[in-house]
């Protein structure tokens, strides 16, 4: 068998198909002739849609940022996803709308009602789009069906991700409560605490305190010295009586305040003063450091309380808990089938597989199979 006997020019492929012309013609005519009876015996179906986001069900617990926003985020998304592909869904719309006897299947059975349910789903989609809302669509021959299917699975998804999500609205409500009562007590723990450090050292204002301790400190110590040299100056003179000893004693009680001063009320609890340096001293830094920690508490129970305000109004409101974005329409025109695609697509797929089997059946007739199957080996030697 030669290969130029087998081998194929652009001229002999279309003397080929020139001579298959007719059953070519009949074959592709055929198939479209069938193609558009079939397509005119399937039913129209219209697909009524709508775009939805679900809401934000849940707050951020004790987050400055308040997670206030009005559109729930991928996480709620991912829920509602879930709830509107569950099987509690599906039985919920089966029932609604008697989908047994509205497909024509025998739901008696489990294998029929397995298969309502396989062509619900078939008709039933919902998805994420890029914007991370749901686009959620459902196909009927009925438009007037397919509007109100899409309305009862919206209205049954929101009834779904509320009754979900409102446990946790409990939840995080007594543990706002509970975190308010533990701050609360640790708040009076820190304030007792503080009021007996105030009560020890006698401080009550520690940068009042501070200031006024060091001025009088300093001026006792210039008091006190002027007297000493006043006195000595009055006895080197004889003075007279009176004023020595006016000028001692107010040297013996600015020596007595300055004692007092330099941790008296530390060496004597019997003593009461604010004047005390020493005892100023050693409870400043104590007194400071709980009184930042009652500021820091008041801070956090004041954000707490804040932020379960908000929690309340948000959680207890009558916020509905999906917001539709594109609203449901009832559909005016079919979706499928696509007549003219399927009819063209038929046609192109009877010509390409009419022009392969016209080749391979022109291949076949130029085959000797005499020769290729008697054909004698060649002797080398």
């Amino acid at each position: 068998m030669s290969k130029e006997k087998n081998s194929y020019s652009l001229l002999d492929i279309i003397g080929i198909l020139f001579r298959w012309k007719k059953p070519l013609f009949t074959l592709i005519l055929c198939t479209t002739i069938g193609a558009i009876v079939v397509t005119l015996l399937l039913d129209d179906y219209y697909t009524a849609y709508a775009t939805f986001v679900p809401t934000n069900e849940e707050q951020k617990l004790f987050d400055s940022a308040g997670n206030l926003t009005l559109y729930g985020g991928d996480d709620a998304v991912s829920r509602v996803l879930i709830f509107a592909e569950s099987s509690q869904f599906v039985d919920h719309m089966i029932k609604k709308f008697n989908l047994s006897e509205h497909y024509g299947i025998d739901s008696s059975t489990p294998r029929g009602r397995n298969k309502i349910e396989k062509q619900f789903k078939k008709l039933y989609d919902i998805k994420r789009n890029k914007h991370s809302g749901l686009e959620i669509s459902i196909q009927d021959k009925d438009p007037e069906i397919a509007f109100n299917m899409v309305l009862a699975a919206l209205d049954k998804i929101e009834d779904l991700y509320r009754s979900a999500t409102s446990g946790n609205k409990g939840l995080i409500k007594e543990t706002y409560e509970k975190a308010i009562a533990e701050k609360e007590a640790e708040l009076i723990t820190v304030a007792d605490t503080l009021t007996t450090l105030r009560k020890k050292f006698n401080i009550f204002d520690v940068n009042q305190q501070s200031k006024t301790l060091s001025g009088m400190l300093s001026g006792l110590e210039g008091n006190l010295a002027y007297d000493k040299a006043k006195l000595l100056s009055f006895i080197e003179m004889n003075a007279p009586r009176d004023s020595i000893v006016n000028v001692s004693s107010r040297i013996a009680g600015g020596e007595e305040l300055r004692k007092l001063m330099r941790g008296g009320s530390l060496n004597n609890l019997d003593v009461e003063t604010s004047s005390d340096i020493y005892a100023f001293n050693q409870g400043r830094d104590p007194v400071i450091y709980w009184e930042t920690k009652i500021a820091n508490l008041n801070e956090e129970l004041s954000l707490i309380i804040t932020q379960f305000a908000k929690f309340k109004t948000h959680a207890y409101s009558n916020i509905a808990g999906i917001i539709v974005l594109e609203p449901v329409q009832v559909p005016n025109l079919k979706s499928y089938p696509i007549r003219s695609f399927m009819v063209i697509g038929s046609t192109l797929v009877a010509i390409i597989l009419g022009v392969i089997g016209v080749l391979i059946l022109d291949t076949y007739k130029r085959i000797d199979w005499k020769e290729v199957l008697y054909e004698k080996p060649v002797n080398h030697t």
